[in-house]
């Protein structure tokens, strides 16, 4: 099956009559005509496409009409082939007005290039999605997370009654989901975490050679140690710290598994949190659906681990990046 085919049938599964959102930026713009082509075959009710304007770019919302269609209709698609932390007051905005209308499930891929069409987003889905709720349904009634790895982490946080949500890949259910997909998140408590983190695969646009250690108390990074790697974090961190609600950047923000055996590790958060036998740790903005934490920052950063074993309530889970479930 080709990609286009996988993300339309499978993963969104586009129905005769719906009314669907495509968006993209430029660089994508051959992948829109791709993807137009395919949900055209499904007789859509509405198709409404969208292109970026570049010359407005970062962009710091979305265009009423685009809110419009978040909020009301059936299904929505998203790939950015670029994009920053700057354009994600942009991003957010969607997010919300999807979460507000309830109606529309939105898959959205960022940083997307050929190399995630051909791997990530022609994966198996429905051997991804059994495997993804086979760990929320573990994780939902808990509470108490212990996560350690041989590089030395030994980091505890608590998710009673968070809701534990879904990237499944087979999306059916309104609400925000990642494409490519893989991961089962929580929001932790934004207190609880406390420990020792130590991040060695990557965060967004950081491929790490030197680990990098978070030092957690009360739920805030308090110390970032490492190389030249974590100078770049702390370096995202402070300038999201001059911006509104910036008190919040160092707060913890998900836990998060991911389950797709087809993801690599790239540097690109989009597939990095997603591969198989990682788990990764957020701190920033969780105040919006599907987190559906408390704490409100300008910026979200996934710090990608390995061989991580990850104890709750005292049953093991995952044992140094084998999953037991």
């Amino acid at each position: 099956m080709e990609w286009y085919e996988n993300v339309v049938s499978v993963c969104m599964g586009i129905q005769p009559g719906e009314r669907i959102l495509l968006v993209t930026d430029q660089v994508l713009s051959e992948q829109q005509d791709i993807l137009a082509q395919t949900i055209e075959a499904c007789q859509p009710g509405e198709l409404l496409r969208w292109t970026l304007p570049e010359d407005e770019r970062p962009l710091k919302v979305a265009p009423d009409h685009l809110l419009e269609a978040a909020r009301t209709f059936d299904a929505g698609i998203q790939f950015l082939g670029t994009t920053s932390n700057a354009e994600q007051p942009y991003r957010f905005s969607l997010v919300q007005a999807t979460a507000e209308g309830g109606k529309m499930r939105f898959g959205v891929g960022l940083m997307i290039d050929e190399a995630i069409f051909q791997n990530e987003l022609s994966a198996d889905y429905e051997d991804i999605a059994a495997r993804t709720y086979r760990l929320r349904d573990f994780l939902q009634p808990r509470s108490d997370v212990h996560i350690t790895s041989p590089l030395g982490t030994d980091l505890t946080m608590n998710i009673d009654d968070r809701l534990v949500a879904v990237d499944p890949g087979v999306i059916r259910e309104p609400g925000f989901y990642n494409l490519p997909s893989g991961e089962c998140y929580v929001a932790p408590l934004e207190d609880s975490a406390n420990g020792t983190l130590v991040v060695d695969k990557s965060f967004p646009g950081i491929l790490i050679e030197k680990p990098i250690t978070l030092i957690f108390e009360q739920g805030r990074v308090v110390d970032v140690q490492g190389g030249k790697e974590a100078a770049q974090l702390e370096a995202i961190i402070a300038d999201g710290e001059t911006k509104p609600n910036g008190e919040g950047c160092r707060t913890i923000a998900e836990l998060g598994i991911g389950t797709n055996p087809a993801a690599r590790i790239t540097g690109n958060v989009m597939t990095d949190e997603k591969v198989m036998g990682t788990i990764h740790i957020a701190i920033g903005h969780n105040a919006v659906a599907p987190y559906n934490g408390q704490n409100v920052a300008p910026i979200h950063l996934d710090g990608v681990m390995g061989q991580p074993t990850v104890t709750v309530d005292g049953d093991l889970l995952i044992e140094q990046g084998r999953y037991l479930i």
